[in-house]
Parts: structure tokens; C-alpha cells; sequence
């Protein structure tokens, strides 16, 4: 693609809000939306039709529950179970305690009562489960996990007395079967073809960073991909889907002073997987509590994203705050309130607790990992030395970045040709074993896999190299900040105020798209 003017206009068949169909043209056709949602509306390729038969994708579930503080208040604000992401069957993998989250877990301790998400995953393998079944496995289990403090609880209903939880098609990847056939790249080859761009999160990853990463990677490298956009300012662009990536990418072309982009999303909200809600109870002092359904962590890696976003008056007053135990949040390295499940994770030796301090976890995992089997297992831990491995871990850590620009290149979020060594790794878990960087398991397994990300021993190396990346290892090492920070008032918060800037038509219905193809 060269430009607007060389190529027939696509037509769209569209009903706003339940009125009568119209037929409609633009210049340049940008999905943002899951692709396979348009399969029998949009004159897709053979080629096309191919490469989205190739994805995979898990089931992510989140619920909101109130509990009733215990007696004996709990250690940790977070729980992850590297368990259940192993075994992705839908089962409660953890928790977040959204009230520690926003105003520090003493205080939370400290109240009656406390807002809770709870989330599950499931894998591909199996049928997804419904909303219903989720519900029921979580309210089936929940009080028979030894790990969670809370045995009084209740789901939070919205005004409809619906619950307030979030079923999602979640983290749409090839298998290392379709990324050794050129899964990413056969993407990045249809782009700008039949007046056409990708920018969903199936062409890179899930998160809203590598969203805006790759977006930008797109504009920044037009000619390289053999595309470009209209020469016109004021040609037509339709965006389809108002989720983080068709805004983002939406206010990049705003920002590239194209006057005529539409975004049409069919639902009746903006936001996509953002989920953000918030509540003025319980509260400890009548400040409201954003509760993360859906997008919610960030990292160092998010720095250059949201200082543009701050740049854009996007952020005010949303205050990136570290997930520590200290009131306010004032302490950066202050003690973390996450918790790790130990069930299964240290085979053929004495178990530790079954639930230790996240930092706890990741000494002894990645020494674990890195040393067995051990001649005495009853003796594992005789070599154990925290303050060494915390050593041996920045190194392996600097190994690690070494590698990844090696392998993968510096390019964000993505290289724009295979690496094809990289690929012929079975597994992140066997790219680590075979570079001798198990040492880092549990601190990756935790970065990676508490995003629902899936785990380390099933998920390609490439996207955990695409994951764990050079900003975020970087900002681990060196920088004073938090290495998990969430948003005081809440991802949406973004998303709303970007959308005011942007024109977003809902309830729209495409039920029709001829690209002249």
C-alpha cells in the first residue's frame, strides 16, 4: 500500500445505535478489534483466514468479592498460585485485595471489611467455561484453599444485582508451531494490504504496552513494511474497536494530524478489557477504591507510555503507587504484600511453608531450579545463602538482558524478522534451563505468569522474551521505583479521558466489509 489515492476505497455496511444499515467508504481500514470477530463479515484472504486459524487463547475470569476482615488479619494483599497457572483448569490461581492495593495492606487489616478480585484461568485445550461455571467452581473451591484468609465473603453485585466479575477470551498467541512458521511476520506481512492495518493485541501481545508499542512500531516503520498511510490528512480512517489498542491508535493518528478517524465499537462502552470500578465502601476514609477487573499492573517498561500519556493530560491526578505494606505507599522499598503458593513447586525435597513472602519465593525457586536434584534432598537447603543468590541473581539477570538483545533485538515490541534461534526453543522454562538462568524462575514465573500470561514450561520463549523485557529488567536492576505499580484512579480513568479527544461512535454493528480484494 502506497497510498489512499492508488487504491479503491473500502466499504463498510454499518447500523448506529439500531438504525437502518448504510453503506459507507473509508481510505484506510484499521482493526483493532479481535480479527476472528469479523470472519463471515469482512472479505478476509485465504491468507488471512489462515493466519487467524492459528491463534491460541486462554479464558481469563475475574470477580469482585467483599470479605469480612478475619481476627487474625492476613499476612499478604496478593496471593499467586504457580499451581493453578500450571494447571490452567479454571480454578482460583489468586488474588488481589483491591483496599491493600489502593490504601496499603495495615490499613486495609485495620477495616471491617475489604474489596477483593479474584481471578482464574483457563487454557486452550479444553472448552471455555461459561460465566456460570466459573462462578461455581470459584464459590466450589475458594473455601477450600488453605491459602485464602478469607472464609467470610460475598460476590458484589452491581445495581441489577448482576455480579461484578469479567469473563474474558484472553492472551490470542501461536504455539511454537505457529511461530516457527512466521505467525507474527505473516501479520506484519499483511499490514497495509487491501487498505488495511492490524493493531489488536494478536499481532504482538495482550498488553496494553506492547498495544501502544506496536502501533508505533507500525508508523515509525512504514516503508521498511512496505505500507504507508494516506498522503490526505483529512482521508477517512475507520478504526474498528474502541479497546485500549484502536484508542491508542486512534490518537496517534490525532497526533499525526489526520482530521477524519472514526473508531466504531459495537458494544456500549470503551475501555475493551479495561475494567475498572470503583466504590466509596468500604473506604477508610471515604476515598473511593478502583477495583481492577481487567487491566491493572504496571513496570518500569510502562515509563515511556505514561510519561506520554502525562504529556497528553491523560494521567492527572492517577498516581502510579508501588504494591508495598506501608501506609500511603510512601516507602519504595518498603516490605511487598505479595504471597506466593509453594504446593508442587519443589518436588523430591522437604516443601517450605505453604505460603511464603514473594521474595522468599524467588530465592528459594530459583535455587531450587537451579541446583536440583540435590544428592540429600532432606539437606537441599544446606547451600542456601539469600544474600549471594540476591547477587548471583542481578548477574544472571544482566546475562538475561544480554541474550535478549542477542536473540530477540532492541526493537520494541517486537523484531520485524523472526529470530530464528530464538524459536527453536521449546519453552521459556527451556530457554532459561539451557542459557543456565534457572536462578530466575520464580522472579520470572511471577512477573509473567501473575498477568495470566500463562506458565513458564508451556508458553514459547519468544513470548517470554517479548514480556520480560529490556525496560523491565533495566528498571529492576537499576532504577528506585517499584518494579509492580497499579494506578490510584484506575486504568478506565485513561481511556476516558482519551476518549474525549477521540470520535467514538458506539453501538455500532458492521455487519458488512468489502475491500475490493
Amino acid at each position: 500500500m502506497t497510498n489512499s489515492t492508488l487504491n479503491p476505497p473500502v466499504s463498510l455496511t454499518v447500523s448506529r445505535n439500531g438504525g437502518t444499515p448504510t453503506t459507507e467508504t473509508c481510505d484506510l481500514l484499521v482493526v483493532a478489534c479481535e480479527p476472528r470477530n469479523l470472519i463471515g463479515i469482512c472479505d478476509y484472504t485465504p491468507a488471512e483466514l489462515d493466519l487467524f486459524s492459528k491463534f491460541k487463547n486462554y479464558t481469563f475470569h475475574t470477580t469482585l468479592v467483599k470479605v469480612q476482615v478475619p481476627a487474625t488479619p492476613p499476612r499478604f494483599g496478593i496471593i499467586l498460585s504457580p499451581q493453578e497457572i500450571e494447571n490452567m483448569a479454571g480454578h482460583v490461581s489468586g488474588y488481589r485485595n483491591e483496599t491493600a492495593k489502593q490504601f496499603s495492606l495495615e490499613t486495609a487489616n485495620g477495616m471491617t471489611e475489604n474489596l477483593v478480585t479474584v481471578y482464574q484461568l483457563q487454557g486452550p485445550e479444553t472448552k471455555p467455561m461459561t460465566e456460570q461455571e466459573f462462578l461455581d467452581n470459584l464459590n466450589a473451591t475458594l473455601p477450600t484453599l488453605e491459602w485464602w484468609p478469607y472464609p467470610d465473603y460475598e460476590i458484589v453485585t452491581d445495581p441489577a444485582q448482576l455480579p461484578v466479575d469479567l469473563r474474558t477470551p484472553y492472551f490470542d498467541h501461536f504455539d511454537n508451531a505457529g511461530l516457527r512458521s512466521g505467525g507474527p511476520w505473516e501479520y506484519l506481512d499483511l499490514q497495509g494490504k487491501n487498505n488495511t492495518i492490524y493493531v489488536h493485541g494478536s499481532t504482538c501481545f495482550e498488553s496494553v504496552l506492547q498495544c501502544w508499542q506496536y502501533g508505533g512500531m507500525l508508523i515509525e516503520n512504514q516503508g521498511r513494511l512496505g505500507w504507508s498511510l494516506p498522503d490526505r490528512k483529512d482521508a477517512k480512517i475507520i478504526v474498528l474497536g474502541a479497546g485500549p489498542s484502536g484508542m491508542m491508535f486512534a490518537h496517534r493518528l490525532k497526533e499525526l494530524k489526520y482530521t477524519n478517524v472514526e473508531i466504531l465499537e459495537s458494544t456500549g462502552r470503551f475501555g475493551g478489557k479495561t475494567h475498572t470500578v470503583t466504590y466509596d465502601t468500604p473506604s477508610p476514609n471515604g476515598d473511593v477504591t478502583a477495583c481492577e477487573l481487567g487491566t491493572c499492573y504496571l513496570s518500569p517498561a510502562y515509563d515511556a507510555m505514561a510519561s506520554h500519556f502525562a504529556d497528553c493530560d491523560f494521567m492527572k491526578d492517577n498516581i502510579r503507587e508501588g504494591m508495598y505494606l506501608t501506609p500511603n505507599h510512601k516507602d519504595p522499598k518498603g516490605e511487598t504484600i505479595r504471597g506466593m503458593t509453594t504446593a508442587n513447586q519443589f518436588d523430591g525435597v522437604p516443601m517450605p511453608a505453604p505460603l511464603i513472602d514473594y521474595t522468599e519465593y524467588t530465592l528459594l525457586k530459583g535455587y531450587y531450579e537451579a541446583n536440583k536434584p540435590f544428592a540429600d534432598p532432606a539437606k537441599w537447603m544446606d547451600g542456601f545463602d539469600a544474600d549471594k543468590l540476591k547477587l548471583e541473581m542481578l548477574l544472571k539477570l544482566l546475562e538475561y538482558d544480554a541474550l535478549l538483545a542477542l536473540y530477540r533485538g532492541l526493537t520494541l515490541p517486537m523484531p520485524l524478522s523472526p529470530p530464528e534461534e530464538l524459536l527453536q526453543y521449546d519453552s521459556f522454562y527451556d530457554f532459561l534451563e539451557k542459557n543456565d538462568l534457572l536462578l530466575l524462575t520464580g522472579m520470572l514465573e511471577y512477573a509473567y505468569s501473575v498477568q495470566g500470561y500463562g506458565p513458564l514450561k508451556q508458553i514459547p520463549a519468544y513470548y517470554g522474551l517479548i514480556w520480560i523485557s529490556l525496560p523491565l529488567t533495566v528498571g529492576m536492576i537499576f532504577s528506585d521505583k517499584p518494579s509492580v505499580t497499579v494506578l490510584s484512579k484506575g486504568w478506565l480513568d485513561i481511556w476516558k479521558r482519551m476518549a474525549a479527544t477521540l470520535n467514538i461512535t458506539l453501538n455500532a454493528k458492521v455487519t458488512a466489509i468489502d475491500r475490493a480484494t
